[in-house]
C-alpha cells in the first residue's frame, strides 16, 4: 500500500514539476490556485452576509442596503485607483495591496457583533468599507491577468481557473451551509460567520503569497495620468464598435441580473422555508453543474468565440427567474426540492458569464490606459449593482410584499432577461465579421 502511494506521490511531483517548469504551465497553476483561494473567501463571505445581517437584526430594506453602500462605497475609489494602478510599472504591487486591505477589513467586521445594539450599522459600515479594496483587487487584477497572459492562451486558462474556482465553490458551500445549520441558536451562528471573517483574513494572505509565485516582468515604465487623457480615454471608448456595443448589452445584462439578488434570498428563505443547509444544496448545485460545464464551453468558446457563449450564459439566468416562479407555485413541502433541481439545471450555462465578459471586455479595449478603460466600465457596472438589488425589493414592496408580489416580479425579470438575451444575439450577429 505504502509503496503504491509513494509512487503515485512521485508521479504527481513529477508531473506538477514539468507543467511549472514551463511559463504558461506556472501560470494556469498559479493563477487558479489564488483564484480558488479568493473563491473560499467570496464564497464564505458573500453567501453569508444576508444571513449574518438577518441575525444582527437588519430589515428586508436594510438587507438589499448591504449591496447599495458596498457598492457606493466601492464606486468612490474607483476611479481614482485606476488612475493609480495605471501609473504604476507593476501592476501586481496594487493586487497585493489590495489583498492585505481586504485581509485586515474582514479580520474587523469580524468584532462587528460586540457592538450590542448597533451591531448591524457596524457591519453595514465595515462592510462597505471593505468593498474598497474588493473593487481594487478586481480591477487591477483584470489589467494584470492581461498583462501576463497573451490574449492566445486566455481563455484555457480562464477555463482552468474557473473550474478550480467552481470546485472551491462547493466545497467551502458545503462546509459553511453544514456549520450554520448544525449550530443551534442565532448567537452560536453569529459565532461561527465571525470565524468566517477571520478565515478570510488568513486566506487572502495566503493568496497573495501564491500571485508572487507567477511570472511577471513590468515594462519598468511610470505612466501618469492627465485629466485630459482621461477624457481622450473616455471618448475613444465610446467611439470603438466593439466596446460600445459589449458596453450595452452588458450594462442591460447586469441590470436584469442585480435586479433580484435581494429577492432571491428572500424567495429562499421567507416562502420555500429553506435554512442554511437547504441554501448551501442550492449553492453546491449550481456550482457542480458549472463545474461539470466549463469545459464544454471552453470548446464552444474555442470554435464559437466568447460573444456566442455569452447568449447561453444569459438563457441560462432566464431560466433561473422561471425556476423561483415555478417553485413558488408547488405546496411548500414540494418546493425546496423542485427548486433545487430547476436552479442546478438553469445553471449549467452560467459557467459562460465568469469565462466570456472578461475576455469579451479585454476584446474591446485598448492596450493604453487599460486600468482606466476597464474602471470606466466598471464603474456604470457598479451603479447598476448599488442600486438594481433596492429597485428589486422596492417593486416587491410596492406590489403588497407577499408571495403574489414575488412573483409578479419575478415575471417582470423574466421578461426583461429575455430582452437582454435578445441583445447579445444581435451584437453576435453584428460582429460576425469581427475576429472571434
Amino acid at each position: 500500500m505504502v509503496p503504491k502511494l509513494m509512487k503515485t506521490l512521485r508521479s504527481f511531483r513529477s508531473s506538477y514539476a514539468y507543467i511549472t517548469a514551463q511559463p504558461a504551465g506556472r501560470a494556469a497553476i498559479f493563477f487558479t490556485m489564488e483564484g480558488i483561494l479568493f473563491t473560499l473567501v467570496n464564497n464564505m463571505i458573500n453567501n453569508n452576509n444576508n444571513l449574518f445581517a438577518m441575525r444582527l437584526g437588519a430589515s428586508d430594506m436594510e438587507i438589499s442596503l448591504l449591496t447599495t453602500f458596498a457598492q457606493i462605497t466601492g464606486l468612490i475609489f474607483l476611479i481614482p485607483g485606476a488612475i493609480l494602478t495605471d501609473r504604476l510599472p507593476d501592476k501586481r504591487r496594487m493586487v497585493v495591496l489590495a489583498l492585505l486591505l481586504l485581509s485586515a477589513s474582514y479580520l474587523l467586521i469580524g468584532f462587528s457583533p460586540f457592538f450590542g445594539a448597533y451591531r448591524y450599522y457596524v457591519f453595514l459600515i465595515l462592510l462597505s468599507i471593505s468593498m474598497c479594496p474588493m473593487t481594487l483587487y478586481n480591477m487591477s487584477w483584470q489589467a494584470y491577468f492581461s498583462d501576463v497572459i497573451p490574449i492566445d492562451r486566455r481563455n484555457r486558462i480562464l477555463s482552468t481557473r474557473t473550474a478550480g474556482t467552481l470546485l472551491a465553490g462547493i466545497v467551502v458551500s458545503l462546509v459553511s451551509g453544514n456549520l450554520l445549520a448544525a449550530a443551534g441558536g442565532d448567537e452560536a451562528k453569529i459565532r461561527i460567520h465571525q470565524g468566517f471573517f477571520w478565515t478570510a483574513c488568513i486566506l487572502l494572505i495566503i493568496q497573495v503569497f501564491v500571485l508572487k509565485k507567477i511570472d511577471y516582468e513590468s515594462d519598468g515604465i511610470r505612466k501618469v495620468v492627465s485629466l485630459s487623457e482621461i477624457k481622450a480615454t473616455i471618448s475613444s471608448l465610446f467611439r470603438n464598435k466593439i466596446f460600445l456595443s459589449f458596453f450595452g448589452a452588458s450594462l442591460f445584462f447586469h441590470m436584469t441580473w442585480q435586479l433580484d439578488w435581494t429577492l432571491y434570498f428572500l424567495g429562499q428563505v421567507r416562502y420555500l422555508g429553506m435554512n442554511e443547509a437547504w441554501l448551501s444544496y442550492v449553492s453546491i448545485g449550481s456550482t457542480l453543474i458549472q463545474f461539470l460545464s466549463v469545459g464544454l464551453w471552453r470548446r464552444v468558446n474555442e470554435k464559437m468565440g466568447v460573444r456566442f457563449g455569452i447568449i447561453l450564459g444569459n438563457a441560462g439566468l432566464v431560466c433561473c427567474a422561471l425556476s423561483m416562479l415555478i417553485a413558488t407555485s408547488v405546496p411548500v413541502s414540494a418546493g425546496p426540492m423542485l427548486f433545487l433541481v430547476l436552479n442546478t439545471l438553469s445553471n449549467v450555462t452560467f459557467a459562460t458569464v465568469p469565462l466570456n465578459l472578461l475576455q469579451c471586455l479585454l476584446q474591446g479595449i485598448p492596450e493604453k490606459n487599460k486600468t482606466l478603460s476597464i474602471s470606466i466600465y466598471t464603474v456604470f457596472i457598479a451603479l447598476s449593482n448599488a442600486f438594481m438589488p433596492m429597485l428589486g425589493v422596492r417593486i416587491y414592496t410596492a406590489l403588497g410584499a407577499d408571495l403574489r408580489a414575488l412573483q409578479t416580479t419575478f415575471w417582470i425579470i423574466f421578461c426583461l432577461r429575455l430582452v437582454s438575451t435578445g441583445i447579445w444575439i444581435l451584437r453576435w450577429l453584428m460582429l460576425r465579421r469581427e475576429p472571434k
